[in-house]
């Protein structure tokens, strides 16, 4: 009894030092972007993603995927789709070609990783979301709005010290914390401030 006692206080003391939860949240300055995303560097990310089409607006402002996994596209909208990615700042292209109401496709991420990717469609230009390609198991998407300007931040991040925030077209921020500490960083657009992000991990 004695040595199953101590068993379980040594798996619970590694399992404390490893449990480790990022918090915090990002405040714009003025009007917000249109997404953002924060993750944990390390891991292998998600295997599968699905995106959907709804009254000529995708389902979701950003979905994340991990290294060659696959995302699936539908079209649940009565028009007919073209979902294409052409984006300077990743390198990425593709063109899924027209799909019909109800119709659905897959897109392999087969490019660079730590990336986020615009993408549209060819027939409704003002349709837009963004594909996060990084290698990580804790990841949080942030779908902004044009009249909130704080976004609180949480995730469960085990024992991953490094962090990033990417936002289209804004200086992606990457920073490492150790266990206790706090940090509080500008995020910049074009040279200028746009937000801060305040960052805990406990």
């Amino acid at each position: 009894m004695k040595k199953y006692a101590m068993l379980m206080v040594a798996v619970s003391s590694v399992f404390c030092v490893e449990a480790a939860t990022l918090t915090g949240e990002l405040e714009f300055v003025k009007r917000p972007s249109f997404v953002g995303v924060v993750y944990a560097k390390g891991g292998v990310g998600p295997q599968k993603a699905e995106l959907d089409q709804s009254n000529k607006v995708f389902d979701k402002k950003a979905v994340v995927i991990g290294p060659k996994g696959e995302i699936t596209f539908k079209n649940s909208d009565e028009f007919q789709h073209n979902i294409f990615a052409n984006d300077p700042n990743s390198g990425v292209k593709f063109d899924v070609g027209l799909m019909n109401q109800g119709q659905t496709t897959k897109v392999s991420a087969d490019w660079s990783e730590n990336t986020l990717t615009r993408i549209g469609c060819k027939i409704h230009p003002k349709m837009r979301s963004y594909i996060a390609n990084v290698n990580s198991d804790a990841y949080q998407v942030l779908p902004f709005s044009k009249k909130q300007k704080v976004y609180p931040i949480k995730l469960d991040v085990g024992s991953h010290t490094e962090f990033v925030l990417q936002i289209p077209k804004y200086d992606p921020v990457e920073l490492k914390l150790g266990k206790g500490q706090e940090t509080s960083v500008d995020v910049m657009y074009k040279g200028k401030k746009r937000a801060t992000l305040k960052l805990a991990l406990n």
